[in-house]
């Protein structure tokens, strides 16, 4: 077996010290008729997590590289894949964070011959399983749709198809411009899905390979709706630019559909911050939700200001309440056809649809007792 790599499998962790260990397992138990590597990224934990990796990499100098950051890169806004495409040398990079992890042993393998079988495709993929607090579930099937086929073109992933990193392999060679490219979306996996399905298509193998784990320390799934949202409305205009404008209608129905479910899940939940982000977007383009201009500005005043509102609005009704009643008892007493003919409109008529009064009747001229 040559000991020049075929697969670079690359690893980005940071407190994951519960979760390391059983990644780096499922790297070494692969059975493979080729060299690989293990590039492991600790963006500079303090929970043992680069400890952990240290100790695996001096049991196998050989098979492992080590990049440990000092001080984290995350905050500082640095992605940790570039640094690590850069020291890789296989053909194929395969990704895997700290706390996913592969139980397959056939993975790599069967990923590689399918990719060597078809020079046309630029990545390939499995299905995988979601774990929170014990509970499995299927990914695709479940959390996200099954694609159609066995093939994925650009146009069905940005129609919103998962692919979860930890179950991803792809070529290396096609990275020359991804280091430019993701600085400008909010997720480096979008951006690289992105550019990938931009230059060939994908393989899906319909078999179960690997184990996404959700957990508080995640760095995206336990995120709330607001950073989710955010994260898609700075994702999708550059995915139109990366993809030529080729699938513009695809973007904006998806942008259309994640305002609509945020709106909702904002009213639901009186969760203002979500509603303020929604109607921020939707104050540019009212078509995107249908508002007219009073509903768009009834909309901003709620979001803005929504416990005024409410009292406001409940204090309209109840004054509505109020005058229907009166008008109830005015239209009993024959005073109020009098009120009607000189043009005294109850109250509730003026304010609330915005009548103009009824021009006085002409009252003859009184006569002059002589």
């Amino acid at each position: 077996m040559s000991s020049v790599p075929l697969v670079s499998i690359v690893c980005v962790t940071y407190q994951h010290a519960s979760f390391i260990g059983e990644a780096l397992d499922g790297f070494l138990a692969q059975k493979v008729n080729f060299a690989y590597e293990i590039i492991v990224h600790d963006d500079a934990s303090t929970d043992g997590t680069a400890e952990i990796v240290q100790e695996y990499a001096a049991n196998d100098p050989e098979k492992f590289k080590v990049i440990r950051q000092t001080v984290n890169q995350r905050s500082k806004g640095i992605r940790p894949w570039p640094p690590c495409f850069a020291q890789a040398r296989g053909k194929y990079i395969a990704l895997c964070e700290g706390d996913d992890h592969w139980f397959d042993p056939l993975k790599l393998q069967r990923q590689v011959d399918a990719m060597e079988a078809d020079p046309e495709a630029t990545g390939c993929f499995t299905n995988a399983y979601n774990v929170t607090d014990g509970v499995r579930q299927v990914f695709l099937g479940h959390y996200n749709r099954v694609p159609k086929g066995l093939v994925l073109e650009q146009e069905e992933y940005l129609r919103g198809q998962g692919i979860p990193t930890c179950m991803f392999l792809f070529r290396r060679e096609l990275m020359q411009t991804y280091n430019e490219v993701v600085l400008l979306f909010a997720t480096g996996d979008t951006a690289l899905f992105t550019l990938l399905t931009g230059m060939g298509h994908l393989i899906y193998q319909p078999v179960f390979t690997s184990v996404r784990l959700i957990h508080p320390g995640g760095v995206y799934s336990m995120k709330g709706p607001v950073h989710h949202l955010r994260v898609q409305l700075q994702n999708l205009p550059e995915q139109d630019k990366l993809s030529a404008y080729r699938h513009h209608d695809v973007i904006q129905l998806r942008k259309e559909y994640a305002l609509k479910k945020s709106w909702r899940e904002a009213m639901e939940k009186q969760n203002w911050e979500l509603a303020r982000l929604v109607w921020k977007h939707v104050v540019r383009d009212r078509s995107v939700l249908g508002w007219s201009m009073r509903e768009t500005l009834l909309a901003g005043l709620r979001v803005q200001f929504p416990v005024r509102y409410e009292r406001t609005l409940g204090s309209l009704h109840r004054l509505r309440r109020a005058f229907t009643r009166s008008e109830e008892v005015l239209a009993k007493d024959p005073v109020a056809q009098v009120r009607k003919t000189l043009g005294l409109l109850p109250l509730r008529d003026t304010i609330f649809n915005a009548q103009r009064p009824e021009v006085p009747l002409e009252m003859p001229e009184p006569c002059l007792l002589t």
